[in-house]
């Protein structure tokens, strides 16, 4: 059977209307980051109204987002993220075992085989218990540890939980002296008695927050695949888009914590953490009758909570600082809490806190530094791990999960490349969105969708965290971000349209153009680096140093590399150089506005080598960064007279 002209056309028309219908559709379904499975098998949902902005979702596997707004080359497939070498650490292994009975009863189990793998001979042991508190001394509460009288325990004793951290200690009776041979510390969750039962809400939306410090969304795929892949299983959600605000952990961390501009961050938290802790989101949560949880380990970082001054008075209803100040001391390349890893800790009590009030309303947030905070961690160590944590969470249908990080790799070799430019302003965010959520709020769930493709931000998380909040109480006023009063949550469409500037994202974080490269001897590129150098020598000159040291002159050693973008809706060009100083091959990272003729540094430019370590007589440690020690000549130290 022939068909006429008008039919053929008319057909060959359809098909064009449907191969552009279904290419903007797939479009919309979250890019396959190479993996021999596609990534995501969960489809948008249908009947629900149409978006205006459904057509720009071109993202490819050369370009990560591709918006009017914002477009991120993908870098990714380019980078090579060379771990550390497998040390092989470990912390055990573990003999001493604690369960929990009841809700204030737990229970010792001795595995005397293991145990025996510590005593090297026949000398007989015995082990004790203490419970672990919080220091009572004004300014040293968290700092300080107390601990309880070591009661003798032996395999099956039960006893009542009085405080949620416990020490064991065993050893030997050589001589009336006590030689310890094992000592391990544990966290059990004790359960807070609701006395507002008509807080608990059946309705309410819970939230369990996990980070995991220095995981750009291309490490974490790179590093962690079997992660990645249970992501895939079950359709996590993944934001490509998602976008650093500050320089390191904490104005990241607080960005979603608070939504504070960051310039006022600083004199919120003086003295100390709890003069800001009624801006932070889980303070919401408490006084909305959830019950609260917060622990991060590896204490001795210089970017933790406890570096703002820490908290005075607990600040959620369980704190883990008690239990990493027992003592974490470095195996290889993990951090250990006595016999277990301290992220292991941190998996351990977050699945406690779950498990234990799974009838009742909770928000959880936990930070994990150990695995990949450092040049020497490896992520991929804690891979498995966490997909079992997250396939055994005793989880009703009624938690959203986070997981999300700070910011990408900020210093060390792999800083020297372009690409790195984007790893380090590109964190990881993913979300799991309960099914009940998905199917009785069909229009935010696919607002969570699309916005994968967006530029997004902590700002933008902070305001979602606030909205799942409003949604469990409608009572609840929402706080919007101060940093960014535009900014909404992730169940209201981003515009494709949305630059840096919209997304409150200062202009030298951001990532949301093209790098072209520039040869190091244009003029632009040399003045460029001689404001910048001047700066560095300059501020370098007034570091404040221990007596008799003083920081070396800074030299330029070479460029590493050299790029420019252009702004031309500000017709405005910048370009982007790193740069390596001797002595001591210090390497930063600069970005240099031009405007007209105007030459104008944006700060700060920061260090891309590791910690300089050569920077240790300075008085003040952030100013590390601008100093290569040197010994004054013919000084001498003054000694203290008695």
């Amino acid at each position: 059977m022939r068909l006429s002209k008008t039919t053929t056309t008319a057909l060959l028309a359809s098909w064009i209307i449907l191969s552009i219908y279904y290419y903007n559709i797939f479009n919309l379904i979250p890019f396959s980051y190479k993996f021999k499975t596609k990534f995501y098998d969960v489809q948008l949902i249908n009947n629900v109204s149409s978006h205006q902005y459904t057509n720009f979702d071109n993202s490819t596997e050369d370009v990560l987002l591709n918006t009017p707004g914002c477009y991120i080359p993908n870098y990714e497939s380019k980078l090579v993220f060379k771990e550390a070498i497998n040390y092989k650490g470990n912390c055990g292994p573990r003999a001493v075992f604690i369960e929990k009975v009841s809700d204030d009863k737990i229970v010792f189990l001795i595995n005397k085989a293991k145990l025996e793998s510590y005593r090297k001979n026949k000398q007989n042991f015995s082990c004790c218990y203490q419970f672990v508190s919080r220091s009572t001394v004004p300014t040293f509460r968290d700092v300080r540890i107390t601990y309880s009288p070591c009661i003798l325990f032996s395999d099956g004793t039960i006893t009542t939980l009085k405080e949620e951290v416990i020490t064991v200690t065993c050893g030997l009776k050589p001589d009336k002296k006590v030689k310890n041979i094992y000592e391990d510390a544990y966290m059990m969750i004790k359960k807070k008695k609701n006395t507002n039962e008509g807080n608990s809400n059946e309705n309410a939306w819970n939230v369990l927050l996990l980070g995991m410090d220095t995981m750009s969304r291309a490490r974490a795929y790179y590093n962690m695949p079997f992660t990645m892949r249970y992501f895939q299983k079950l359709g996590w959600l993944d934001y490509r888009g998602y976008h650093k605000v500050g320089f390191n952990t904490f104005p990241n961390v607080m960005s979603i914590l608070t939504g504070k501009k960051l310039e006022k961050l600083y004199g919120l938290c003086s003295p100390n953490m709890n003069h800001c802790e009624d801006h932070i989101i889980w303070k919401k949560y408490k006084n909305a009758g959830f019950r609260t949880a917060f622990g991060e380990d590896n204490l001795s970082l210089p970017d933790t909570f406890y570096n703002y001054g820490g908290f005075e008075i607990i600040p959620t209803d369980h704190y883990m600082r008690p239990l990493f100040l027992t003592g974490e001391k470095a195996r290889g390349n993990i951090i250990c809490t006595k016999k277990i890893p301290s992220a292991k800790h941190i998996l351990q009590y977050a699945s406690q806190f779950l498990d234990t009030y799974n009838d009742e309303n909770f928000f959880g947030f936990f930070w994990i530094n150990s695995y990949s905070h450092n040049l020497i961690h490896k992520p991929s160590l804690l891979d498995k791990d966490l997909v079992n944590f997250f396939e055994n969470l005793p989880l009703s249908n009624n938690t959203f999960i986070i997981f999300v990080s700070d910011h990408g790799i900020r210093y060390g070799k792999m800083r020297y490349l372009m690409e790195s430019y984007y790893e380090e302003r590109l964190p990881m965010f993913f979300i799991w969105v309960p099914y009940d959520f998905r199917e009785r709020y069909k229009e935010k769930y696919k607002n969570l969708q699309l916005n994968q493709h967006r530029l997004t931000t902590p700002y933008d998380l902070h305001a979602t965290l606030w909205e799942i909040l409003k949604i469990s109480n409608d009572s609840i006023d929402i706080t919007v971000p101060e940093a960014c009063p535009h900014c909404t949550s992730l169940f209201k469409e981003k515009s494709p349209y949305r630059t840096c500037a919209d997304a409150a994202i200062d202009k030298k974080w951001c990532g949301c153009h093209k790098l072209v490269p520039v040869d190091t001897k244009d003029t632009d590129v040399f003045n460029s680096l001689q404001l910048t150098i001047s700066h560095i020598q300059n501020k370098s000159q007034h570091v404040e140093t221990k007596n008799c040291m003083k920081c070396s002159e800074f030299k330029l050693k070479t460029v590493l590399r050299s790029h420019s973008y252009v702004d031309s809706a500000n017709n405005k060009t910048y370009y982007v150089i790193a740069f390596l100083l001797s002595p001591g091959d210090v390497g930063y990272e600069a970005t240099v506005e031009k405007d007209g003729n105007t030459l104008k540094e944006l700060q700060p430019t920061t260090t891309i080598t590791k910690y300089n370590t050569k920077g240790n007589c300075v008085v003040k440690t952030f100013d590390r960064s601008y100093c290569v020690c040197e010994r004054v000549p013919k000084c001498f130290k003054k000694h203290k007279t008695k």
